[in-house]
């Protein structure tokens, strides 16, 4: 398409439109190679972007920092990527008020820094963060082990601002944190997949950090005995910030041996952190745990980097794939057990990493194939997504209730079906 590089070149400055070969493979979304690559440097420039590309009716796709480009279906047709890593800057931070509005392209890794500095977080643990992009983290409803303690991106997301196709700017919310009466528009966006508009700009509600924390890994020789734990857990007062059940091949992963463990973590003031420790270390015990570990602080940083980057999809082997899936939290040990029998019967291993009370799993297998990994699925309760680079595989679950309103949602926001075509759910 030398013509939309060419209209783009006449609105924006030419270094942020390029559509050389090399440019272009290293922006194929799913082996699908774009005609021409855009990175707008302010949101003004995104506008005219989505302004042109309506005028050529150019199919598009989002891109942050390409780390779950891999989740979904491979667009039908794609003739521009827009690669949002210049909207980059803190827009606005109120640090008495706890709020802060970002551009879309700033990393997390990034974010974090910043609000260190502020002795601030905002409390999400998204896999790759150095990469993982705001607008990204949203688009996909990203979560994090610590969504047990503080909620998901749902729970501190105030305010968005978003470009439609023809390049008309909308904003949700705003800078305070109770500010929504009638239907809540940014939720519309969380976890659209890119399909309604590009993410420009989002507004968060902000933590202090907490004064202390601490994390104990409980090794088990029995899964039951860890779901037996988790149970008690759940119905006591304790309230661990993140409770992951690993199986051996997370552990593996981790560097870890055993056959599965829970990995416990608890923030806040420093006495209430030491009897939420104690008092989880001593109800693992009661439950058979083979050996309760306390880590360090560096210790604990790098296990839960590590689990957080468990389920990542930023890079992924040929004959590998990354399935999502949600249950109840009581349905959480039998989801297991089918994962685990189910890739062995494929004689793949899996490496599960579970929110465990909040019925959240991550399930990684390999070596795969397509037939295999279409049968392993069909095996699978409530899958949500599939990250993999086979092909000719489900890449989404059971159409969830209210699909018909999804649909009209996406069409009326993009009646041309030029963002990310085909990618999502059918018809969405």
């Amino acid at each position: 398409m030398t013509h939309l590089s060419d209209a783009l070149r006449s609105v924006l400055p030419s270094e942020s439109v390029q559509d050389d070969a090399e440019s272009l493979a290293a922006f194929s979304v799913q082996g699908v190679r774009p005609a021409c690559l855009v990175t707008p440097g302010t949101i003004t420039e995104l506008q005219m972007v989505m302004r042109i590309a309506a005028e050529q009716r150019a199919a598009l796709a989002p891109w942050g920092g390409g780390t779950q480009q891999l989740i979904g279906a491979p667009p039908e047709r794609l003739d521009l990527v827009v690669r949002t890593t210049r909207l980059d800057r803190v827009l606005a931070h109120t640090p008495e008020d706890l709020t802060i509005s970002v551009e879309a392209g700033m990393t997390f890794g990034a974010l974090r820094t910043y609000l260190k500095q502020h002795g601030q977080m905002l409390a999400l643990d998204p896999p790759v963060p150095d990469r993982a992009t705001i607008g990204g983290l949203i688009a996909t409803a990203t979560d994090g082990p610590r969504r047990l303690g503080y909620g998901t991106l749902r729970d501190v997301l105030i305010g968005i601002t978003v470009v439609e196709v023809g390049g008309r700017l909308s904003r949700g919310g705003g800078m305070v944190v109770k500010n929504v009466s009638g239907f809540d528009m940014m939720k519309l966006y969380l976890g659209s997949f890119g399909t309604l508009a590009i993410i420009a700009a989002a507004n968060f509600k902000l933590l202090p950090l907490p004064r202390a924390a601490g994390t104990i890994v409980c090794r088990f020789a029995e899964p039951a005995q860890a779901f037996a734990a988790l149970d008690e857990l759940d119905g006591t007062q304790l309230a661990p910030v993140a409770a992951e059940y690993l199986n051996s091949g997370a552990l593996a992963a981790l560097g870890r041996a055993g056959v599965c463990a829970l990995a416990l973590a608890a923030e806040g003031l420093p006495q209430a952190v030491e009897r939420q420790l104690r008092d989880m270390r001593a109800l693992a015990l009661r439950h058979g745990a083979q050996a309760v570990e306390r880590l360090d602080d560096s210790e604990a940083a790098a296990l839960w980097e590590g689990i957080a980057d468990l389920p990542q999809t930023a890079a992924l082997a040929a004959d590998e794939a990354v399935v999502k899936l949600s249950v109840l939290p009581a349905d959480v040990a039998d989801a297991v057990a089918r994962c685990e029998s189910s890739a062995a019967r494929a004689g793949a291993s899996a490496v599960i990493d579970v929110r465990a009370l909040s019925g959240i799993l991550y399930v990684r297998v390999q070596p795969m194939t397509s037939a295999s990994l279409t049968s392993l699925l069909a095996d699978l309760p409530g899958v949500q997504w599939v990250a993999t680079m086979l092909p000719d595989t489900p890449r989404w679950g059971a159409p969830p209730q209210g699909i018909e309103v999804m649909q009209h949602i996406r069409e009326e926001f993009d009646p041309l079906r030029l963002l990310n075509p085909g990618r999502f759910l059918p018809g969405v």
